[in-house]
């Protein structure tokens, strides 16, 4: 018999044909296919061991988002070979760039070739929920130990149907070396932030104070600060019984606030459309003193920006007007698609992925504090014990979800994926809307959805 074997080749054009094949997918990335033996050689395998009887060939399809550390999806795919060697099952494991993995799903959905598995983040995945995509998964968090906060977050409509697989817990990175020239003190409010923002900001120079983008790309950070700072200035999007209450003074100030850091020059002009890679890029190239973001940032500067590393302070969110300082977050998780022709298996990967807590842990800290744990068991390590890491651990646990106060429904989702509060701050910014139409607008879009 045949040792199994993986192989890499080249993606193709050609969604859905390459869907039918089983072999590759439209991407600038690459198909790993962990090959299973032949028909005949699992035959021949099984006759040799067990007689006569045949073992049954399997599939899955599953496509991953491509992160910024890359030992996870080498970690991944590990996983993937080993699952596929023990259990006799092709799997075509697809790396997609996290930007364009919506797109390609909603074409594969068109064509009725959706994929048995994906990990995505969880409200990209969310909204797939209410498209009635994915399949409920009350099995999968029986066999699993979650956290309680993680079953919190992966409870749709008040079923179990997203699978957390880490947390993502924000944090707010200031260029020390640039604040400490400002003379203040580490900023508590937005209006301090935004006032040290100017002294240190130098576009003549090629350095802008902030660095926060505002691209409706898709992705979930734009969105998240803008109603990071709706509800630390006292606004409610939608409140906990699900009423539209956006329409507020508090929101109105809210988003002239956001839309003054673009029109005062202190974050660069083409934040505007940035995805949410934008920020990651441009606190790396060295332009701007402060962003928003998970750990991804702390991992690629120890790699390649020691120097920036020293010189950056993780600090706390600052407060709105009343005090208050929400800190919005969320988690990757895998979808499990009812739509694709493999679900059972895919269910299969996924609770012999959480089986190897020794594994799970090690990829959790092998994406530096990028990630936190969704399972118990797993936190009484000296990584987490590590001061630089701990303070991610501890956001991860006191994390709103992104649509907080709104009950989590699809709803929820999909006003938070289709981006509404960027698209209002854009009319303002891009349009020279007035601030009060483009929150009349925002009220009704909102109410499209609610309503």
């Amino acid at each position: 018999m045949k040792k199994r074997y993986t192989k890499i080749v080249p993606l193709v054009l050609g969604l859905a044909a390459s869907m039918v094949t089983g072999c590759s997918v439209k991407s600038s990335e690459n198909v790993v296919t962990t090959a299973a033996p032949t028909t005949a050689e699992a035959e021949t395998s099984a006759s040799a061991e067990s007689g006569d009887i045949a073992v049954e060939q399997k599939k899955m399809v599953f496509w991953d988002k491509s992160e910024y550390v890359e030992g996870y999806n080498t970690m991944m795919k590990a996983k993937v070979d080993e699952f596929a060697s023990g259990n006799h099952v092709d799997v075509d494991y697809v790396v997609i760039p996290a930007a364009d993995m919506k797109q390609k799903l909603m074409a594969a959905i068109e064509a009725g070739n959706a994929p048995d598995l994906i990990v995505g983040d969880d409200t990209l995945v969310g909204q797939f929920v209410s498209m009635q995509q994915i399949a409920e998964c009350s099995d999968i968090f029986e066999a699993v130990d979650f956290t309680e906060n993680s079953k919190i977050l992966g409870t749709f409509n008040g079923k179990p149907y997203i699978v957390p697989l880490a947390f993502t817990a924000p944090g707010m990175y200031l260029r020390m070396d640039q604040w400490e020239k400002t003379g203040m003190d580490i900023p508590t409010t937005w209006e301090e932030l935004k006032e040290g923002a100017k002294l240190m900001n130098d576009p003549a120079n090629g350095f802008y104070g902030l660095g926060f983008a505002m691209g409706a790309s898709g992705g979930g950070d734009a969105e998240g600060f803008c109603r990071t700072i709706i509800l630390d200035w006292g606004g409610i999007p939608v409140d906990e019984n699900g009423k539209v209450t956006v329409n507020s003074p508090e929101t109105l100030e809210a988003l002239k606030f956001i839309a003054s850091l673009y029109e005062e020059g202190l974050i660069p002009p083409d934040a505007i459309t940035g995805d949410d890679s934008w920020n990651n890029n441009a606190y790396l190239a060295g332009t701007v003193g402060v962003i928003t973001n998970s750990g991804s940032v702390v991992s690629s500067m120890k790699e390649e920006k020691p120097e920036l590393l020293a010189n950056t302070q993780i600090i706390a969110y600052p407060a709105g007007p009343a005090g208050e300082a929400f800190t919005l977050g969320g988690a990757n998780v895998f979808g499990i698609f009812e739509t694709g022709k493999n679900t059972d298996v895919a269910k299969d990967f996924v609770k012999y992925y959480f089986e190897d807590l020794d594994n799970y842990n090690a990829m959790i800290e092998a994406m530096g504090a990028m990630w936190q744990p969704v399972v118990n068991g797993v936190e009484d390590t000296d990584f987490w014990k590590d001061p630089v890491n701990a303070g991610w651990l501890a956001n991860s646990k006191n994390t709103y979800k992104t649509y907080y106060p709104a009950p989590s429904d699809e709803r929820a989702t999909v006003s938070f994926t289709n981006q509404l509060c960027v698209k209002a701050v854009q009319e303002i910014v891009v349009n020279r809307a007035d601030p009060q139409e483009a929150l009349d607008h925002l009220e009704a879009e909102f109410n499209k959805i609610y309503n």
